[in-house]
C-alpha cells in the first residue's frame, strides 16, 4: 500500500501517533479480512436460499422477504453500533459481533419450507453484523493518517467484494459436498476464524477510543470535545447527502447481490449450484476498482490540482453514472458472458463511487466516524430491507420483470449523484 509516517489525524491521541507503521498495516489487513468474512455470508446465503426456495416452491415475493430479513436486524443495530464503538472502542464491539454471528449461523434451518425460522435467524445475524462496519470505520479513523485514509478505507471495503467472489466459488462447492447445512456452517466458521485471528494479532494495538482530556489535540484554542450532536448530524445537508448516497449504493448493490443468482438461473439458464469463475468476475472487478479508486483519490489530493471536495465529487459522480448505464443494459443481455461483463461494469462503477461518499464520514467528523457510519450504513441497510423485497414483487407482477427490476436502481443512482454534487464537502464540520 505504500504507507509511510505522515501527518497524523488531529483527533488521534499521542499514543496513536507513536504507533508503528506495521501496526497500521496489521489493522488495515484485519479490517479487510473482517469485510471479506462478512460478505461470504451476505453473498453466500442468497446462493443457498435460491436452491432451498426452488426446492420448496417458495414464491418470489416470499423469497424477497427472506432476502430482506437480514437487513431488518442490520438496520436496527447500525446507529447503536456506531455509538458503542465511539464510547467503548470498535475493537471491543466487533469481537462480540463476530462471536454472536458465528454462533447464530449454526441455527439456520436447511429446509426451505421453514420460512419463519429462516427469517428470524437472518434477522438475528443481521443485528450482529450491523455493528461491524461502524466499528471498522471507528478504528480506522483513530489509527490512520489523513494522507492514507482513501487507500485504507478502499482496501478495507474491497474485502467485501473479494469475499463476495470467494463465496461464489466456495458456497456452491460446500452445497455439493454437504448440502445447505454445511454451506451455512461455513459462513459461521468464517466469523469464528476471524475472531481467532484478531485475538492472535491485535495484542498491543493502540485502539482505545479518544478520551476527553479537555482539549482536542491540534485544535485551535481550547475547544472541548462534545458528546454526539444528534440534532445537528441529522439536519446537516452534507451528512444527509452521504446518507442518501449510501442508500443509493446499497440499493443497487443488494439487488445485484440478491437477485443475480436468480437472474443467471432463470433468464440465462445457468444453474445456481454451478457458480464458476465467470460469475465471480464482477466481484473481482469491484474489489480491484475499489482499491484503484482509493489510490486515484489519494494521488489527486496529493497533487493539489483539485480540492478534496472536488475529488470526492468526481469519483462519486463518475461511479454512479457508469453504474446507471450498466444497470439499464444488463436485462437486455442475451448470454452469460455479456451479463457477466455488464454486471462487472455496474459493480466496478459502484466501487469507484465509494471513493466519494464512503470516506466522507471521516472527512467531516473524524471523532464521530463510527456514529456517522452507523447513520449512513443504516440507510444502506434500509435499502437492503426494501430493495430485495420490492424487486421480488416487481419480478412477480411486471410485464417486463428484469427490465423493471434493474431500471429502478439506475434512476436512484442518478438522483444520488446529483444530490452529492450539490451538498457534499470534505470540510471538518464536527469535532
Amino acid at each position: 500500500l505504500g504507507w509511510h509516517r505522515a501527518a497524523i489525524c488531529p483527533v488521534m491521541s499521542t499514543e496513536l501517533t507513536d504507533a508503528m507503521p506495521t501496526q497500521r498495516h496489521v489493522l488495515v489487513g484485519l479490517t479487510f479480512i473482517a469485510a471479506f468474512a462478512c460478505y461470504i455470508d451476505r453473498v453466500g446465503f442468497p446462493i443457498v436460499y435460491t436452491i432451498l426456495a426452488r426446492e420448496a416452491q417458495i414464491p418470489k415475493t416470499i423469497q424477497g422477504s427472506v432476502h430482506s430479513a437480514f437487513y431488518n436486524g442490520y438496520t436496527a443495530s447500525q446507529i447503536p453500533g456506531g455509538a458503542l464503538a465511539t464510547k467503548y472502542g470498535g475493537d471491543k464491539v466487533i469481537q462480540v459481533a463476530f462471536l454472536a454471528w458465528g454462533l447464530l449461523s449454526l441455527l439456520v434451518p436447511s429446509d426451505g419450507s421453514l420460512t419463519r425460522q429462516i427469517w428470524w435467524c437472518r434477522v438475528a445475524i443481521g443485528a450482529a453484523m450491523g455493528v461491524v462496519f461502524p466499528s471498522l470505520h471507528s478504528m480506522l479513523a483513530q489509527a490512520i493518517p489523513v494522507s492514507e485514509r482513501n487507500r485504507a478505507v478502499s482496501f478495507m471495503t474491497s474485502g467485501m467484494y473479494f469475499g463476495s467472489a470467494f463465496a461464489m466459488m466456495m458456497i456452491p462447492a460446500a452445497m455439493s459436498l454437504g448440502g445447505s447445512k454445511l454451506a451455512t456452517s461455513v459462513t459461521g466458521a468464517s466469523a469464528l476464524l476471524w475472531l481467532g485471528l484478531w485475538r492472535a494479532l491485535s495484542s498491543g494495538m493502540p485502539l482505545s477510543p479518544v478520551r476527553d482530556n479537555g482539549v482536542l489535540p491540534g485544535a485551535v484554542g481550547a475547544r472541548k470535545p462534545r458528546g454526539t450532536p444528534w440534532g445537528q448530524l441529522f439536519t446537516s445537508p452534507p451528512v444527509l447527502a452521504i446518507m442518501l448516497n449510501n442508500f443509493t449504493f446499497h440499493y443497487a448493490f443488494f439487488i445485484l447481490m440478491s437477485w443475480l443468482p436468480t437472474y443467471y438461473e432463470q433468464r440465462l439458464g445457468l444453474q445456481a449450484n454451478s457458480y464458476s469463475l465467470l460469475k465471480m468476475i464482477p466481484y473481482l472487478v469491484m474489489g480491484t476498482c475499489s482499491n484503484v479508486g482509493g489510490v486515484i483519490a489519494d494521488k489527486m489530493m496529493a497533487a493539489k490540482k483539485h480540492s478534496s471536495t472536488k475529488v470526492r465529487k468526481i469519483l462519486n459522480t463518475s461511479g454512479f453514472v457508469g453504474a446507471t448505464a450498466a444497470l439499464w443494459i444488463l436485462p437486455r443481455c442475451g448470454s452469460v458472458f455479456s451479463a457477466a461483463f455488464v454486471s462487472s461494469l455496474a459493480l466496478g462503477s459502484l466501487a469507484i463511487a465509494r471513493g466519494g461518499y464512503s470516506v466522507n464520514h471521516i472527512d467531516i467528523a473524524p471523532r464521530l466516524a463510527g456514529v456517522l457510519m452507523g447513520m449512513s450504513n443504516g440507510c444502506g441497510a434500509m435499502a437492503g430491507m426494501i430493495g430485495p423485497w420490492l424487486t421480488g414483487l416487481i419480478l412477480d407482477t411486471s410485464s417486463d420483470p428484469w427490465v423493471a427490476a434493474f431500471s429502478a436502481p439506475g434512476y436512484l443512482c442518478i438522483g444520488g449523484a446529483l444530490v452529492y454534487l450539490q451538498f457534499a464537502t470534505t470540510e471538518q464540520l464536527f469535532d
